[in-house]
C-alpha cells in the first residue's frame, strides 16, 4: 500500500462528479481485510501512541516559547523598553558595586583578589535577585568580571589598574612648528572627548589644555570636553576632527539560555556616573548591548556608534583615538569600532593595538594634528609622527630609558581614506594656489 490511498467517492449522482480526497495511508483503519484485522489493530495503536508523543513534544515546546522570551534563543539581544523598576533594581546593583570598587581594600588587592572580591559580591546579588543567575563571567586575561542586570542589560567589575602599565615618565610636548593659520576656526572645528581622569591632581590633563590653546590659537576652534557622556558622543558630526581620549577595554560575556556563546569586544570606558535617570535615558542601548556599565559607569561599544551614526551622520570627520585596544589586542586586529565609525560616514580613523603607553599616544596626537594643520593627509601625518617617536611605543620606551617595557607592542593602526585632510585647511590651501596662479 502506498503512503496516499484513494476513498471511494460518497454520494456520486449523474453529472456530478465528487472530489477525490487524499489521506495518509496510516490512518485508513477501516479497510483491513478481516484477517489481518489483529495486525491493523497493532499499527493503529503504534500510530496512535507516536501521535501522542509528537503532541507532547508540540505542546512542551509551546509552554518553553511562552515561559523563556525569544531572545534566549536569539543571538543579539532584542530591543525593549527599560522599566522603572528594572532600572531601580540595576542601581541597587551598582551601588553594591561601586562600595566594592571604591573602597581601599579593593584598591589594595592584586587582581586575583579583586576577581575573587568581585565574583563574591556578584552572587550575593544573585541571590538577592538583581543579578542573572548563571551570567557572571570570569575573564582572567583581559581583567575584567562580567554579568548581566536581570533586565538583561550589562556591566562588569574590572580589575585591573589601567593606569599601572600604560603610564610612563610623562614629558613636555615637544615644540609645535609654525602654522600658518591664526583666525580661531579658520582651520575647523575639534573636540578631544577626555576621559582618562577627573582631571584632579591629575598629570595628563595639562598637556591637553596645552594642546587646545595652541590649536586655539593657530586656528583650530578646539574644545576640550572633561566630563563626556554617552550623549556627547552622540555629536561626534558636528566637528571637523574627533579625539578620543579615553581608557579602552575588552569586555567578554556570555549570551543565550539554551545555545551558550561568549562575545569578546572593545568597549570605550566613560567617567559618566550611572544613574537612575540616566538609565532609563539609555534604556534602550543598554537593552541592547550597546552600553554597558563597569564599575558602576557608561561604556559603550562597537554597536553604540553604528546605531547612533547609521545614516552616515559623521559627515566625513576625522577620528584619532588613544583607547587602549581600540583595534584589539594580542596581534589579533578587531576592526569594529573603526567599521562602526566609517559607516557611519568618518572619512578617516586613526587607533591603537594593544595597550598604550599614554605619554606615546598622546606624542602622537599631538605631532599628528599640527601636521594636519599644515596640509598633510592623515597617512602623511601619521608617518611624520612614527619617524619622530618611533615605530611602536616600546620603541619609544626605550628611547626614553625604560628598561621594564610591557609585554606587546602597540602601534597605531588607520582605516578609511588616507588622503583625508581637515576639510577647511584644504580649502585655505586651494584658495591660496588659485589666487597665486591668477
Amino acid at each position: 500500500m502506498g503512503l496516499w490511498a484513494e476513498l471511494p467517492a460518497v454520494g456520486k449522482k449523474k453529472g456530478f462528479s465528487a472530489p477525490v480526497q487524499r489521506v495518509p495511508a496510516a490512518e485508513q483503519r477501516m479497510h483491513c481485510p478481516g484477517q489481518k484485522k489483529a495486525s491493523c489493530r497493532r499499527k493503529n495503536m503504534k500510530y496512535d501512541r507516536n501521535r501522542r508523543l509528537l503532541c507532547g513534544l508540540c505542546a512542551l515546546l509551546f509552554a518553553l516559547v511562552s515561559v523563556f522570551p525569544a531572545a534566549a534563543f536569539a543571538e543579539e539581544p532584542q530591543a525593549q523598553t527599560l522599566t522603572a523598576s528594572e532600572a531601580k533594581a540595576m542601581q541597587q546593583a551598582d551601588d553594591a558595586v561601586t562600595a566594592l570598587t571604591d573602597s581601599e581594600d579593593f584598591a589594595a588587592m592584586d587582581t586575583t583578589q579583586r576577581a575573587d572580591a568581585a565574583e563574591e559580591q556578584l552572587q550575593a546579588l544573585v541571590e538577592q535577585g538583581l543579578i542573572r543567575k548563571g551570567s557572571i563571567y570570569r575573564d582572567e586575561e583581559n581583567g575584567m568580571v562580567s554579568f548581566a542586570y536581570t533586565c538583561g542589560a550589562l556591566g562588569g567589575i574590572l580589575v585591573t589598574d589601567l593606569d599601572e602599565e600604560n603610564d610612563a615618565a610623562d614629558v613636555q610636548l615637544a615644540e609645535a612648528e609654525t602654522v600658518q593659520n591664526v583666525e580661531r576656526g579658520s582651520a575647523g572645528k575639534a573636540v578631544i572627548y577626555y576621559a582618562f581622569d577627573n582631571t584632579v591632581n591629575s598629570s595628563r590633563y595639562p598637556n591637553y589644555a596645552y594642546m587646545r590653546s595652541y590649536w586655539n590659537s593657530v586656528g583650530l576652534d578646539t574644545r576640550l570636553n572633561t566630563n563626556v557622556t554617552v550623549s556627547d558622543l552622540r555629536r561626534m558630526g558636528d566637528y571637523d576632527l574627533c579625539v578620543l581620549s579615553t581608557h579602552g577595554a575588552y569586555y567578554t560575556y556570555e549570551y543565550g539560555l539554551f545555545r551558550k556563546q561568549t562575545k569578546t569586544e572593545p568597549i570605550l570606558l566613560l567617567m559618566e556616573q550611572s544613574d537612575f535617570w540616566q538609565d532609563l535615558r539609555y534604556g534602550m542601548d543598554l537593552l541592547k548591548h550597546n552600553i554597558i556599565k563597569v564599575n558602576g559607569m557608561y561604556a559603550v561599544d562597537a554597536g553604540f556608534f553604528r546605531d547612533t551614526y547609521r545614516r552616515g551622520k559623521l559627515r566625513d570627520t576625522i577620528i584619532l583615538s588613544e583607547t587602549c585596544e581600540f583595534y584589539g589586542k594580542n596581534g589579533h586586529v578587531d576592526t569594529s569600532i573603526a567599521d562602526a565609525l566609517l559607516n557611519g560616514g568618518a572619512e578617516a580613523v586613526v587607533g591603537y593595538l594593544n595597550n598604550v603607553y599614554s605619554v606615546y599616544s598622546r606624542s602622537m596626537l599631538w605631532a599628528m594634528v599640527n601636521r594636519m594643520l599644515e596640509g598633510d593627509t592623515v597617512q602623511q601625518a601619521m608617518e611624520f609622527a612614527l619617524d619622530r617617536y618611533g615605530e611602536n611605543d616600546i620603541v619609544w620606551y626605550t628611547a626614553q630609558g625604560g628598561r621594564r617595557p610591557h609585554a606587546a607592542a602597540s602601534y597605531p593602526v588607520l582605516s578609511g581614506d588616507t588622503e583625508a585632510r581637515l576639510k577647511a585647511v584644504q580649502a585655505a590651501q586651494t584658495t591660496q594656489t588659485v589666487q597665486q596662479a591668477a
